[in-house]
């Protein structure tokens, strides 16, 4: 993936910021619950493939489209060992700047992990809304941690049907198994920059790093695929 970095803020509101910081906890901490508990049915070598999705001491990046019906969030990616040194990320965050895009590196690994665990995640929400009268207090997620999943996650699958039989357009994902994935339409942008015009889709990233919160990283993601990152600012 060509990394490409341009000079330019995008502004979020303060209530925005607010949002984002506590839903990517919740988030993340839901991920490392569902991961837990999937492992237990893999071999040991995807086992730690998944766990290594999850683990506490890296460095994510989620990524996250603002929609009409607010913030939704479509997936994660984790830091490499072998990546480049950068600057820790607390550094990146000030009182007018959240996250130096420029500072992250893009050798990133983890996003079929992460799908894959947010089909579960999906899987595990539908069922125990259907059997909830049954299950009462023993069901796996919290009412506070379904309504978290109700709230930003996509519905996400490992066959289209559930997908096409609603109507819903969705995205396929191949990575050996395919994924099915709600297509999550993104704001479309366009501006001149020192690079020439920029336009794509607006995305917004969230660093999180020891289940703590450490910025937003804001990036386009042009018709090439390629992530144009941007710096984030609060209004």
């Amino acid at each position: 993936m060509n990394k490409i970095v341009v000079s330019r803020k995008v502004n979020y509101f303060q209530q925005d910021v607010a949002e984002l910081e506590q839903a990517s906890l919740r988030v993340q901490s839901i991920y490392e619950k569902a991961a837990r508990m999937v492992k237990q049915y893999f071999s040991p070598a995807a086992a730690e493939k998944l766990e290594a999705t999850v683990l506490s001491q890296r460095s994510y990046f989620q990524k996250w489209i603002h929609t009409s019906k607010g913030w939704k969030f479509i997936g994660s990616e984790y830091q490499n060992e072998q990546a480049e040194a950068r600057p820790p990320l607390a550094d990146l965050k000030t009182d007018t700047s959240i996250g130096e895009s420029t500072a992250v590196s893009t050798k990133r690994g983890g996003t079929f992990a992460s799908l894959i665990l947010q089909a579960f995640i999906w899987s595990q929400y539908e069922e125990i809304q259907l059997f909830h009268p049954f299950l009462g207090d023993e069901s796996f997620y919290t009412g506070e941690e379904m309504d978290v999943i109700a709230a930003y996650f996509v519905p996400t699958y490992l066959t289209e049907r559930p997908l096409y039989e609603s109507g819903i357009q969705y995205r396929r994902r191949d990575y050996g198994v395919t994924i099915f994935q709600e297509d999550v339409p993104a704001p479309s942008v366009v501006f001149d920059s020192e690079w020439g015009t920029m336009e794509g889709k607006l995305m917004t990233g969230v660093y999180v790093s020891g289940l703590q919160f450490k910025g937003l990283g804001p990036y386009l993601k042009n018709m090439s695929g390629n992530r144009i990152y941007m710096q984030a600012a609060v209004q």
